[in-house]
């Protein structure tokens, strides 16, 4: 819209202001209020109401097909911000993982930030820390949730489908991702759970003092040990 300027008029110091006057002055701030709201730039504040989600992708198309794509919050901030979009017509979309496209359409500018709640396309992860891994994937299990992999405290894998009985007990100490986190049905988590002991057999040493070499390795054959070639070779010198 075009601004139309009032006759220009002098005053001479002094002089009063007319009531024309004064409304020209009134009616020209109007109109160029009107003017920076509806042709200026203006931003736009977007929040999504989803617990949980960490990380997305917010744009606003406009009917010309040109999109725009908002700044990402830092934390403790929690509003997606469009710096500037011109008046009109726009669709909003809302990406996040694990969740279907939000879509909201809005008219530039808005004066309050435009919500959006998102629905889940997964399963959120729940909290396993501190549980039995044989309880945590059933849990998962139970959520349809994949486990991708499983991982001990020292490094070694850990068969999701079919652990070894010595870490069915074993707590878990760490998962990927966070309880709360949307996990799509193509998403795969990880889980690292303490080290499993595995004791070994251990017997006790006879007392070999006194005895012939034949003795003693007779001895040491009765509990299941072998006589040592270095013990041999000393006591044949």
């Amino acid at each position: 819209m075009a601004i139309e300027a009032p006759a220009p008029k002098q005053v001479k110091a002094g002089e009063p202001v007319t009531a024309e006057g004064w409304n020209a002055i009134v009616n020209a701030i109007t109109a160029t209020i009107q003017y920076l709201n509806t042709s200026e730039a203006s931003s736009v504040r977007v929040v999504i109401k989803n617990a949980g989600v960490s990380t997305a992708r917010v744009t606003a198309t406009r009917d010309d097909g040109v999109s725009f794509e908002a700044v990402a919050p830092v934390p403790p901030e929690t509003q997606y911000i469009f710096a500037g979009l011109r008046a009109g017509a726009y669709k909003l979309r809302v990406d996040a993982p694990g969740f279907s496209p939000g879509l909201v359409d809005i008219v530039a500018p808005v004066a309050n930030p435009v919500e959006v709640t998102l629905a889940a396309s997964g399963a959120a992860m729940p909290a396993v820390f501190g549980m039995a891994l044989r309880a945590a994937l059933l849990e998962l299990k139970n959520r349809n949730i994949a486990v991708d992999r499983v991982l001990d405290v020292v490094g070694r894998d850990v068969a999701p489908a079919n652990p070894d009985p010595a870490y069915a007990n074993q707590p878990v100490l760490l998962q990927l991702p966070d309880a709360g986190v949307a996990v799509p049905p193509e998403g795969r988590v990880q889980l690292v759970v303490s080290a499993a002991l595995q004791a070994e057999a251990a017997v006790e040493v006879p007392s070999l003092a006194g005895l012939t070499l034949a003795e003693a390795q007779k001895a040491l054959e009765n509990v299941g040990l072998k006589l040592g070639r270095s013990v041999i070779a000393q006591t044949r010198g």
